[in-house]
Order: structure tokens, then C-alpha cells, then sequence
């Protein structure tokens, strides 16, 4: 049994999300959990779920993906401390800027008063992920779980995934992109090299994807009325504005425009606080784009100024009001897709949108009112700007600009303001009483871990040592080992415990005492409490001979009013700013070029400031303060400016996601709600889209049983073991859920009355049944065999022979999740055909009948390829070629291929048809390919 859920505080509460997959009522799987940034105790209903939760998988960077789980981490750190969490390693690292950013702007991170978290601890929970690659096979939950993430096509190591268990099969795909883009791959669903679905992902038990669907537009023509709207932009001498998902789309459109401009002197500015952290670790995660990407590039690697993702394509700024100061063209990339109040991207908004030159570019579709993210401005923007397309073209056309003129009222909003005295003091003292609890709470582990292991206490010698004291330390190191045994043989080992609390609870108050008086620890805190160890660590230098004795440093005997105080402060300050230069820059430079540049470039100074004004917790803390409670300033904001809108999302359309879902053929569809404005395209499109699809679909089954004649060997079943593909169970039909937040979708054996399903369990065979199977060949990769069996059910006896019930017991009593099905071995074969042919024949009296029965046809299992079967007939000395279109011509006489009735079949799962006249060759060829298939 397989159950999604969409798990929020309460139903049209949508300040927290996260999905759950469930499989059988045991393995619990969290995915994506996201916050809306407004209240950080949206998230306290979580902590029930989280204490039956087995794993959770992050499908992308984004926040839409991932905004919720650092503050799950601060809510329960004891919980979330215990589950494994699984991404790709973009995933991991991208992730962490967006979350910066997130929280950032969320106002709970940084030097602000309403600080909850810090980024070293952002880095911790980050660090504990484990890191997964494409197409790899993870065991997860006891290993009753096989986990595979494929390339999504959305993001950069963005995936979708493949969840396997005993017979569930969960392809869980939220947001993914079925064309290429600029830097990325499509989709993993088809494979490139024979164009058919990857066998994995075929006839899964149900496909979870979400409804937020792209523009059907080609990618590449939507790329150029981009382009076509920045240049316009900039011959007009305005500004650009491009808010973006910094983790997201924003490398896309990026990239873009960086080709596009091709050098020329426009000024490129980018505003996030965190700087150009995003490029430089986008510029390390070369191998995860498309391999035709790398290949271009690779030419030019020498020269870093031409990487497609350096940090110094773009020019930095330390507040975005300096824009005001900057008059001419040039392009503004924001992190902030939303304009919701916090971002950057809504601070270049309020000082650019009164000016007509200005151009403001959307290329997502903001949220929906039910989801929204934060009072962000993007939303009423975007609806803005379909009104004025229709109202100035009559449709709604990708790259249409209009002109906007309004009013925004900015009561709800709030300003950063630095705050000083007792506010200041407070906040200060806060932040430094958290981080001795942390580093308390750090020592006390050390501690229960060291208690831990005084059954093995580890006297290997330290890594610090000498190497000619090595044999030393092993001796003392073995005699050490013999007084502990002599002392555990005569002393109760807890007399040894008592002695290490002792020890530690020493420690510890040292500890305790130096941090209250910000004084510095001089303390070892170690497990190896060999006696050696507590004298003060003493290492006497090495030294080293030649062949002419001691090699002797000129340095050594050199006076001190020698040196100059000059070079001592020089050299100083060259290696702070080395390791300052290490600390800030992430990405993979030339080793020359490094040795070369002994201090930061003015960009990288500017980075250094604006991590330092944003994100240093302590440094000049600030508070918000809503703009209505200030007489003073201004809450209306007057826009005039230009709006345009083209989707470069990066989202499949609704025909592409028709196409993938009937090559993929899900038994069951779940469709997610959409999150995202959409005026022509939503759930009950999507909804209404498969319908159609269901009906077109019953109609080629019914003309497919037309044409079908004696002259066709009847193969389109053979995939799901059915001889007609109108049965109930056959794969035509596709059932089509709709995941709600106050509603569970089960999937599987139980069904809603609690009664198992019997089109979905397993049947454990006997041993007696195994040794009689004869198998089959069905080309080189399968064998198949027939079988008799009485099914005979095994379920818990406690439940069925237990006290007395006063109620009679159901069905659902004998069958249930935890029935087993076995098969045993009845009366042979032969005789269990001759019982079932008498019967049929003494209840039957139509001769004509009773010979179709007699002569009824066996099931033909298998799947014929023609490059095969050419091989098998010219084995026969037989004149075989491919002619025309994939048919095959044996001896110029008999014609094969392979034919499909609909768009649901391809050449590998049609039907074979020979024509030609009926004669030796025919029965020849048609007796060839019968070798080819396994019969029951």
C-alpha cells in the first residue's frame, strides 16, 4: 500500500508544506518541506511527524523546495539530528545560499533583532546531508526501500525520483523541464540513444507531478524576445530589471545575457546578500550541466575571465540606493523573484519604478493568492501585465512589453534601521549566551561520547608525535593497555567510571569559568587520558643533518633590531589577507593566477563588506520597523515604468507532459496542486486534458480490436500479461488523483473499505512448485514458465484464533496488509487440462464451439525485435533486407513489420503483420518467429 499527502498546519494554511509518501503504513519519506518566511512556529505541527519519519529527499535548490528545512532543524534539532536527509551535491550547496537568502530577507538571519539562526549553524545541517548522484541506487529504510534520482531538467542537480518497494513503484517528479535549455539537460524520462522511457521508469504505480506548467512557446523564440526586451531597454538608456530565484532560473537567464552582450561595456550589476557566492560555486559544478555545455567551454579554460559563471562578469553594489546614482543602460539581476518585502529586489524596484527608461523583466510566474510567499508585489505585477497585453494586443503573448502606471500602497512594509544602546547591548549578549550553550552543549556530547567508550579506550599514539618517538609511545602505549587490564581484573569498572566523571566534571568547570570571564581555554579536553598526556604537550623540534652535520638556519642567529618593524607588519598583513582571500572565495581559480594576486580585487572587497553588513550577526545590529508606523516616510510608492514578461521557468508544457506520461504509462497519475498564477493553464485543465486523453485512448483500443485478424500475432498485450486490452486490469486505463491538503490518496492493497486489492499483491511459491516449473526462453534476457497452483492464505493467527469476538468476522479479518499468499502444488497438468476439457465438453453441445475450445490459442509472450528476426531467417539461408520504412523483405516475396494503433504503442510494442500469399515460405517464416516466443 502507497499514500501521498500534502501535510500543512491546517487546511488553506499554507505558511508550511511538505509532502509524504508512505509505503505499507511503515516507511515514512519526507520531501521538499517550504515556509512562507512569515512565522518561524508554522512548523511546530511537524514534530509528531517527524518522530515516524525515515528519511527526507530534497528535489531542488529552490525555496519553493527547501526553505522549510533549516527551520524544522532550529524547531527539533534532537529529531532532525537523527534522520538522513538526500540531495545532489548542487542541491546541497546552492541550497545553502538560497536558504541564506531566504532567511535573510525573512529577517531571521544576520545582525537583526529578530535573529534565529546564524549561518554556522546553516553549514552544520547542510553538512549532514548525504550527497547522492544520478541514477544511483540508495537502500533507504532498513533497506526496504531502493531510492534513484534522475536529472529533472529545472535546476541545476535538480532531480526527480524513483522510489522502489517489493511491488510499488513511485516515480515522484514535482518540477521538471522536457527540453533543453541554455546550460542543462532535459528530463532522464526517455533515453537518448534508443528514444524509448528508461526501462526503470516504465508502469510505475503511481507518477506524482505537479501542475505548475511552462509556456508552450519554443524554448529558443522565447530566448529571443528576452534578449529582444533587454536591448530595447538598453538602446533606450534605461535599466533592466531581472529578479530572479537566485538558486534557480536565475544561472539560465544569466547565462544568457552574459552570451548575448558578448563584452560589451554594459554594466552588469547583481544585488543578493550573499554576494557572488552563487556564481562562484555554480563555476565548481561544471560536470553537472550538459555535456555540449562543457565542450564549448573546455577551449577556452585558461582564460577564467571567459568562464560562462565568473564571479567578475558582474559588478557589486553595498546598498542598492547607489543605483540612483548611476545614470545610462545597464541590467540589474536581484535575488527576490517574488518582491516580497525583505528581498533586494523589491528595495531596486522602490528606487528604479518611477522612472519611464526602466524595465521590469518577470520570467517566472509568481504564487498564487492561496500560496503566497510573503506580501510579495510580483503577483499583482504579473496580473497587471496580462490585463495591459490584452487590452493592447487581444491575447496573452510571451514578451509583450506595456507600459505600467500605479500606485502601491506600502503600509505593511518595513525598513532596516541600526540600532544602538541598550537594544544593541541586549542583542549582543543574547547571541553570545546562545553560542556558549552551543559550545556547552558541544562539550557535553564530547562528554557522553567519552563515557561511551571507556570500555575501549583508544591508546594508539597521537598523530603529533615524532617520528622517532613512535617506538617509545607504543611501548608505553602496551604497557598502559596491561595496567588497564590488571586494573579492570581487581577495580569494578564502575569505580573507573566514577574516576572519568570526576576527570571530566574538572574540566568542565574550568571551562565554564574561562567563558564567563572571556578568558581563553588552555584546556585539553581529549578521552586518552594516558599519563603522559596530562603533562603540558612538549614537542622538541626536528632537526636535520646533511652529509655535513646539523644544517644550520642563518636565521636563527640573526639579532632582532635587525628585522625591520616595517616588513614584520608587511608580511603580517600578507598573510591575514591570503587566508582572508581562502576564507571568501569559493571557486576553483588557476593556482598562478593565485600566487600571483596577494590581495583582493576591489569586487572581492566589496563581496567581503556586503557578507559582513549583511550576514555578520554581530555587526551593527539593525531592527525592522514597518514603514506605516513612521509619520515621516512615505507608504505610497508611484510606479511608471515599462512590464514585460517572458517564461523562462524552465517548467514542462501541458502537450510534453501528455507525451511523457503515456511513455511512461503510470497506472496512476497524482497531480499536484499548481502554486503559481496561471490564467489558461491549471489543475482543472491538466485535469480535464487527461480526460480527453482517456477517451481518444478507449477509441484506438476499440479500432485496435478491429483490425486485429488470425493473420496477426497478437503481441500489444503481452506487456502486462493480459490477452485484451480492454480488460479492467490492462494497461489502457490511467486513473487520474488530485493531491489535496485535507486528503489522503491511497494507492495499492488496501483500498478505501480496508479490503485488500487483488490486482496487487505477491504470491510466495512453494518448493514443490519450483522444481516442476519448465521455463522458457523469451529472447536472451528472460525465462518464463506456467503454473498450477490453489492460493492459500496465511495471515496472523493471534488476530484470527483470538478471544471470542461479539461481532462476526469480515472479510477484511482474513485479508488484509498482512496477509501472505502462498501458491501450492495441486493435481498435475495434464490432469488438471483433462478435468477442465470434460467439463467444458459435457456442458457444451455446439459442435462449432467445441472446436474453437479444443483449438484454443496459447498466450504468446515476448516481444520480436526485426534486427532479430532478420538475423534468425538468414540463418535458414534465406534472402532477408530492410526496405522502405522498417520493413523487412524475405526472398522479394513476404513482406514483415511491425505495426501500431495508436500513439500509446511504438515499433518495439506493436503487433507483427506478414504479408504476402500463403504458402511454404509463409508457414516457414511465421514457424520461425513462434520459435522466437515463449508460450503458457
Amino acid at each position: 500500500m502507497f499514500t501521498f499527502s500534502l501535510l500543512t498546519p491546517s487546511k488553506g494554511d499554507h505558511a508550511f508544506k511538505v509532502s509524504l509518501l508512505t509505503f505499507e503504513n511503515e516507511s515514512r519519506i519526507l520531501a521538499d518541506p517550504s515556509w512562507n518566511g512569515i512565522d518561524p512556529k508554522a512548523a511546530k505541527f511537524m514534530e509528531l511527524h517527524l518522530q515516524q519519519t525515515d528519511a527526507i529527499i530534497i528535489s531542488h535548490s529552490t525555496n519553493e523546495f527547501i526553505s522549510g528545512y533549516i527551520l524544522l532543524c532550529i524547531t527539533f534539532p534532537n529529531i532532525m539530528s537523527n534522520i538522513p536527509v538526500y540531495s545532489t551535491l548542487p542541491v546541497n550547496q546552492l541550497g545553502r545560499i538560497s536558504t541564506v537568502e531566504y532567511y535573510r530577507s525573512s529577517g531571521i538571519l544576520g545582525p537583526l533583532l529578530s535573529n534565529l539562526v546564524e549561518l554556522d549553524e546553516i553549514d552544520y545541517w547542510f553538512d549532514k546531508f548525504i550527497i547522492v548522484k544520478y541514477q544511483q541506487n540508495v537502500t533507504i529504510c532498513d533497506r526496504k526501500i531502493t531510492m534513484t534520482p534522475y536529472n529533472s531538467g529545472h535546476s541545476l542537480g535538480g532531480t526527480f525520483w524513483l522510489l522502489v518497494k517489493k511491488i510499488d513503484r513511485i516515480i515522484y517528479a514535482p518540477s521538471w523541464n522536457h527540453s533543453k535549455d541554455a546550460f542543462l539537460n532535459s528530463a532522464n524520462f526517455i533515453n537518448s540513444t534508443s528514444g524509448n522511457p528508461h526501462l526503470a521508469l516504465l508502469r510505475p504505480t503511481a507518477f506524482i507531478t505537479a501542475t505548475d506548467l511552462g509556456s508552450a512557446m519554443p524554448h529558443k523564440k522565447r530566448c529571443e524576445k528576452f534578449l529582444q526586451l533587454v536591448d530595447a531597454t538598453l538602446a533606450n538608456g534605461g535599466s533592466a530589471i531581472i529578479p530572479t530565484s537566485i538558486s534557480g532560473r536565475f544561472l539560465e537567464v544569466f547565462h544568457l545575457v552574459d552570451e548575448h552582450l558578448k563584452g560589451a561595456p554594459i554594466p552588469v550589476y547583481f544585488l543578493s546578500y550573499s554576494g557572488t557566492k552563487i556564481l562562484s560555486y555554480a563555476s565548481s559544478l561544471m560536470d553537472w550541466m550538459s555535456s555540449g555545455f562543457n565542450n564549448t567551454w573546455n577551449s577556452d579554460i585558461g582564460n577564467n575571465s571567459l568562464l560562462p559563471f565568473n564571479p567578475s562578469k558582474v559588478d557589486l553594489l553595498l546598498d542598492p540606493s547607489e543605483l540612483t546614482q548611476i545614470p545610462g543602460a545597464k541590467i540589474i539581476f536581484c535575488a527576490g523573484l517574488d518582491f516580497k518585502n525583505g528581498d533586494l529586489s523589491s528595495k531596486v524596484f522602490s528606487y528604479l519604478c518611477n522612472d519611464e527608461r526602466t524595465t521590469v523583466i518577470l520570467t517566472e510566474k509568481p504564487p498564487s493568492a492561496n500560496v503566497e510567499h510573503g506580501m510579495g508585489l510580483s503577483r499583482g505585477l504579473y496580473r497587471e501585465w496580462v490585463k495591459l497585453s490584452k487590452e493592447r494586443t487581444g491575447k496573452v503573448v510571451d514578451g509583450t512589453p506595456v507600459p505600467l502606471e500605479k500606485i502601491i500602497n506600502l503600509d505593511s512594509w518595513s525598513q532596516e534601521e541600526e540600532v544602538e544602546g541598550p537594544e544593541s547591548i541586549a542583542f549582543v549578549n543574547k547571541i553570545t549566551q546562545k553560542r556558549k550553550e552551543k559550545l556547552m552543549a558541544k562539550v557535553r556530547d564530547q562528554k557522553r561520547q567519552n563515557l561511551l567508550s571507556t570500555d575501549a579506550i583508544d591508546v594508539e599514539d597521537s598523530s603529533d608525535d615524532e617520528d622517532d618517538e613512535e617506538d617509545e609511545d607504543k611501548k608505553a602505549g602496551e604497557i598502559f593497555d596491561e595496567e588497564v587490564q590488571k586494573e579492570k581484573t581487581r577495580v569494578p569498572l564502575t569505580k573507573e567510571v566514577d574516576e572519568l566523571i570526576q576527570h571530566e566534571a574538572f574540566v568542565m568547570d574550568n571551562v565554564k569559568h574561562n567563558m564567563e570571564n572571556h578568558l581563553p581555554i588552555d584546556i585539553k579536553v581529549t578521552h586518552k587520558l594516558k599519563p603522559r598526556q596530562a603533562m603540558f604537550p612538549y614537542s622538541a623540534p626536528k632537526v636535520t643533518f646533511d652529509d655535513y652535520g646539523q644544517v644550520i638556519d642563518a636565521k636563527d642567529f640573526e639579532r632582532t633590531d635587525q628585522v625591520s618593524h616595517s616588513k614584520i607588519i608587511m608580511e603580517g598583513k600578507k598573510k591575514f589577507d591570503e587566508k582572508k582571500q581562502k576564507w571568501n572565495t569559493n571557486d576553483k581559480t588557476d593556482k598562478k593566477k593565485s600566487q600571483q594576486t596577494n590581495k583582493l580585487t576591489p569586487q572581492e572587497q566589496v563581496n567581503q563588506q556586503l557578507l559582513q553588513k549583511y550576514l555578520d550577526t554581530l555587526h551593527k545590529p539593525m531592527k525592522r520597523v514597518q514603514l506605516g508606523q513612521r509619520s515621516s516616510t512615505s507608504t505610497q510608492l508611484r510606479v511608471r515604468c515599462g512590464l514585460a514578461f517572458v517564461d523562462l521557468s524552465g517548467l514542462v508544457d501541458l502537450r510534453s507532459l501528455g507525451i511523457i506520461v503515456q511513455a511512461v504509462k503510470p497506472y496512476n497519475l497524482i497531480l499536484l496542486p499548481d502554486e503559481r498564477v496561471s490564467d489558461e493553464l491549471g489543475l482543472e485543465q491538466v485535469e480535464k486534458f487527461f480526460e480527453q486523453q482517456q477517451n481518444k485512448q478507449a477509441i484506438e483500443n476499440t479500432k485496435k480490436q478491429i483490425l486485429n485478424s488470425s493473420r496477426y500475432l497478437s503481441l500489444s498485450a503481452i506487456r502486462d500479461g493480459l490477452s485484451t486490452s480492454t480488460s479492467p486490469l490492462s494497461s489502457g486505463k490511467l486513473n487520474v488523483l488530485v493531491a489535496r491538503e485535507d486528503e489522503i490518496v491511497k494507492i495499492g492493497v488496501d483500498s478505501e473499505n480496508g479490503v485488500i486489492g487483488l490486482r496487487n499483491f505477491e504470491v510466495n511459491l512453494d518448493d514443490a512448485i519450483v522444481s516442476t516449473l519448465k521455463w522458457q526462453s523469451v529472447g536472451d534476457n528472460y525465462n518464463v514458465a506456467k503454473l498450477y497452483g490453489e492460493l492459500v492464505l496465511v495471515n496472523d493467527q493471534e488476530s484470527l484464533e483470538g478471544p471470542a469476538q461479539k461481532k462476526p468476522k469480515t472479510l477484511q479479518d482474513y485479508i488484509n496488509s498482512n496477509t501472505q499468499f502462498s501458491l501450492k502444488p495441486i493435481e498435475s497438468d495434464e490432469a488438471l487440462t483433462k478435468h477442465r476439457n470434460d467439463n467444458i465438453f459435457a456442458s457444451t453441445n455446439d459442435p462449432k464451439l467445441l472446436m474453437v475450445i479444443s483449438n484454443a490459442p496459447r498466450l504468446a509472450i515476448g516481444n520480436i525485435r526485426l534486427p532479430d528476426l532478420k538475423k534468425k531467417l538468414s540463418s535458414l539461408n534465406l534472402n532477408v533486407e530492410f526496405k522502405g520504412e522498417g520493413t523487412l523483405v524475405v526472398n522479394d516475396v513476404l513482406a514483415i513489420r511491425k505495426i501500431a494503433y495508436g500513439s500509446l504503442e511504438s515499433d518495439d510494442s506493436g503487433d507483427i503483420v506478414i504479408d504476402g500469399n500463403a504458402g511454404p515460405l509463409y508457414y516457414k517464416v511465421k514457424e520461425c518467429i513462434k520459435e522466437m516466443l515463449a508460450y503458457v
